[in-house]
């Protein structure tokens, strides 16, 4: 049975993935149209675009709340790692990201301790495009789009019959980004203490994102995670779950303090934050996360 299920899940993470790469293509194809009209010249200047590897590694605090096993709370600081592919310059940035974060949620209630497994595997592609009247010397606006796939797989031995919970929450998002020029122009001689150095020109920038969900589906049991397959020992897992569409809420963002150095890399400190509820009114889930975060970006053109 455990082996049954645990194929079960491994499917549902494969259709996930086939999933979010078919929105992604029906994203992209647009702009690939698009650029087929373009001249030679700005086809080439396109495929100039800086591209960078980005590896990523931080710290969350989240918590999360599921009506349809429990009303009761769980946090936890789970580890996040993350992998993207990023093309970025004044007039167009793309990216696609792959997240993975793990650890354990505890709830604290009546003096006992319910501890909750939580691992979640999310998928990401941004697509955003410079709106030139409002851009500047020292400021570039962006604004465009981002489809978003969550995978939350948590496991809870007090819930017993109601241990494991699998989910897929998708949306797609209306994104806006500003990104502030804090680049040094010249270089400065200054003084530490008694110290005399110069500092060098350095390439800075401070940008915000924002993204508003659109569109808000999710993929989950009606109510609670007992199936109604086990009775009649049909190991069915996802027998009850339904897909909703047009349900729920999601709000994101991120804030990205970024310094290119004297070669094709750069270090970037993030601070990220995510919020999402599903559709429902007494079986909803709940989740928020607030994540500071190092990458390494890895330059590749």
């Amino acid at each position: 049975m455990t082996h049954s299920r645990n194929k079960n899940i491994v499917n549902m993470v494969y259709l996930q993935i086939r999933f979010s790469v078919f929105i992604a293509i029906i994203l992209v194809y647009p702009t690939i149209a698009f650029s087929q009209v373009e001249t030679e010249s700005a086809i080439k200047k396109e495929n100039k675009r800086p591209a960078h590897l980005d590896i990523s590694f931080g710290l969350s605090y989240s918590s999360f709340r599921d009506f349809a096993t429990s009303p009761l709370a769980y946090s936890g600081r789970p580890f996040y790692i993350s992998i993207s592919h990023v093309d970025m310059d004044e007039r167009r940035a793309s990216e696609i990201t792959g997240s993975y974060s793990f650890g354990t949620y505890r709830n604290i209630f009546n003096d006992q301790t319910s501890e909750s497994k939580v691992n979640t595997i999310s998928l990401n592609y941004l697509e955003l495009f410079q709106i030139k009247k409002w851009s500047g010397q020292k400021l570039n606006l962006k604004v465009g789009g981002q489809f978003n796939s969550t995978f939350n797989l948590r496991n809870n031995e007090a819930l017993f019959n109601n241990s494991e919970g699998v989910d897929i929450i998708s949306a797609l998002f209306g994104s806006v980004r500003a990104t502030i020029d804090l680049s040094r122009k010249e270089e400065v001689d200054k003084k530490f203490i008694f110290i005399r150095y110069k500092a060098k020109k350095q390439v800075r920038n401070l940008s915000f994102t924002m993204n508003i969900g659109l569109i808000n589906s999710s993929y989950r049991n009606g109510f609670a995670y007992t199936s109604s397959s086990v009775p009649i020992n049909e190991d069915d897992f996802f027998v009850d779950y339904e897909f909703n569409v047009f349900r729920g809420f999601r709000l994101n963002s991120a804030l990205d303090y970024t310094i290119f150095l004297h070669n094709k890399n750069a270090i970037q400190f993030s601070y990220l934050w995510d919020a999402y509820r599903t559709g429902g009114h007494h079986d909803n889930f709940q989740m928020a996360s607030h994540t500071i975060k190092c990458s390494l970006l890895f330059g590749l053109r």
